[in-house]
């Protein structure tokens, strides 16, 4: 499983959780929680924001938030939309509502999913790295490359680029020293079919689920090993907000 992995490599990581799925991983998520790991909000039921009206995300994000401090007893700080689908006036109302840090922006205006956060009025205290007040938001980390960003976080581009292309891509990110963001779903590391699709799913972006899967897990643990190599640091995002806030103290 995913938590071996990490586990085995002693490091951290942060767990972005679905508010509608949270009392039956209970268990689960209080063994993640107890092995210090980072447990945010993915929101309700996996609607995309943009397609949400702000009432309705503020109600959404504030139900998972409760739910899940409820369930844990510690406050959950740290949220990702689904699909990276957010904006500024959704990323202002998850800074109103009590949440501490986003990472939800990416560069990658070609995927029609995405979507775009302004960040006029935030210091950028490294690269990928955004401040404003105690809030923070953390890039999703893509390169640029002939004039486009590519995006060599993890997710369905581990799963579908073929080593080779994302060894590549990583050692040229990784020579820039910024910020690294790693990430994964769950159903990217399972052996299972994929359940049926709802009405309306394409072929292609059928196959596009189910391929590359079964190579997912070397090339997490390649990835991994890569970044020990590059002399990466392997912390979650709680973690990471703390230093930096610590660091912000002591230099004033």
């Amino acid at each position: 499983s995913y938590l071996d992995i990490i586990d085995s490599h002693k490091i951290s990581s942060s767990f972005f959780v679905l508010g509608e799925l949270a009392l039956s991983l209970k268990t689960r998520l209080r063994e993640i929680s107890d092995h210090k790991h980072d447990l945010g909000s993915h929101g309700w039921a996996h609607k995309r924001p943009l397609n949400m009206d702000v009432d309705s995300f503020q109600q959404e994000i504030l139900k998972c938030k409760i739910e899940l401090e409820q369930m844990l007893g510690k406050a959950i700080t740290g949220y990702r939309a689904p699909c990276f689908s957010l904006d500024r006036e959704r990323l202002n109302i998850l800074k109103e509502v009590g949440y501490k840090y986003d990472s939800s922006r990416i560069e990658f205006g070609d995927h029609p999913l995405y979507g775009e956060i302004n960040m006029n009025g935030f210091k950028e205290e490294s690269p990928g790295i955004y401040r404003m007040d105690d809030f923070y938001e953390f890039q999703i980390s893509t390169l640029a490359c002939g004039g486009k960003q590519i995006p060599v976080s993890g997710g369905g581009y581990l799963r579908i680029f073929p080593w080779f292309l994302m060894n590549k891509l990583l050692k040229k990110y990784l020579a820039t020293d910024s910020l690294y963001v790693l990430y994964i779903h769950p159903f990217e590391f399972s052996s299972r079919a994929n359940p049926d699709f709802p009405e309306g799913i394409s072929s292609a972006n059928k196959f596009r689920f189910r391929l590359g899967r079964s190579t997912v897990i070397n090339k997490f643990n390649r990835v991994i090993r890569l970044l020990k190599k590059n002399e990466y640091q392997f912390i979650n995002f709680s973690e990471l907000r703390h230093r930096f806030l610590s660091q912000s103290s002591s230099a004033s």
